[in-house]
């Protein structure tokens, strides 16, 4: 293990944004629990990922069986098979309020890259200053070893921000490399993304967390389990579990008509 630590944590990090910008794809059962007006929800989806061309199917184990999510390009409105009344497969606007209910993100966001985005702007702001980045050591995630690594934002809190014509709350997120859903639940006068007008003052956090726990893969060196906490608790937490990665993917696999799936 001491060869393991012959790097910083903030080497960690940068290796593994750099593992997750190269991945083709992966296979995965992904445990979210995301903080909904108080509560965590929790869901467990089997999802099926490829990168280039984009793909992505997405099949709920629970609370829900069987819904399956099929989106076939970033510019496709995904096409969901509720596995309930009535009974046939919809077309639905991924920023819409159906597929958003009771989410943190969006389905385009499935996988690293947005939890690797933000830490990467994370750590040009910081600069030299890395001393709140901390390696917590050798743990264990589904029987491999993996490196756990803290990062905590000591000015974390609240301020006001004006909205700029054009914008709506997905863009300020993006700015501002913050959560959406944190702006959107500090802001009872807002009632969905795009209810912000120019001139308008909201409140929105100072950084996407307060404390961020990551669980690193060694051999994969991808963040099979990240951890968000604000000034409530837990945020957000993703797992992944029976991971495979850069998978031969059947064509096949990313079309409706695919056998075994109930579109």
């Amino acid at each position: 293990s001491s060869l393991l630590m012959a790097q910083s944590p903030v080497q960690l990090i940068r290796q593994m944004i750099d593992s997750a910008n190269v991945i083709q794809g992966f296979r995965a059962e992904i445990t979210k629990e995301e903080r909904v007006e108080g509560e965590i929800v929790k869901m467990i989806t089997r999802a099926n990922l490829r990168k280039e061309p984009f793909g992505l199917y997405l099949e709920s184990q629970y609370p829900k069986q069987g819904v399956e999510v099929l989106v076939r390009s970033m510019d496709d409105k995904p096409l969901v098979n509720p596995n309930a009344f009535p009974w046939f497969n919809i077309n639905l606007d991924p920023y819409g309020p159906f597929m958003r209910r009771n989410q943190h993100h969006t389905v385009f966001d499935s996988g690293f890259d947005l939890l690797t985005n933000i830490l990467k702007r994370e750590l040009e702001t910081l600069g030299n200053d890395t001393s709140n980045i901390t390696y917590r050591g050798l743990v264990e995630w589904e029987n491999r070893p993996a490196h756990e690594i803290e990062v905590v934002y000591p000015n974390y809190g609240k301020k006001t921000y004006k909205v700029m014509m054009g914008e709506d709350l997905l863009t300020i997120a993006k700015k501002l490399n913050i959560s959406e859903y944190s702006i959107l639940e500090l802001n009872k006068s807002v009632s969905f993304y795009d209810d912000v007008d120019p001139g308008q003052e909201i409140i929105v956090p100072t950084s996407y967390a307060q404390r961020m726990v990551i669980i690193i893969d060694t051999v994969y060196m991808l963040p099979l389990v990240t951890r968000i906490y604000d000034d409530q608790g837990l945020y957000e937490q993703y797992a992944y579990r029976n991971f495979e990665l850069n998978p031969q993917f059947e064509p096949e696999e990313f079309k409706s008509s695919y056998d075994g799936y109930g579109f």
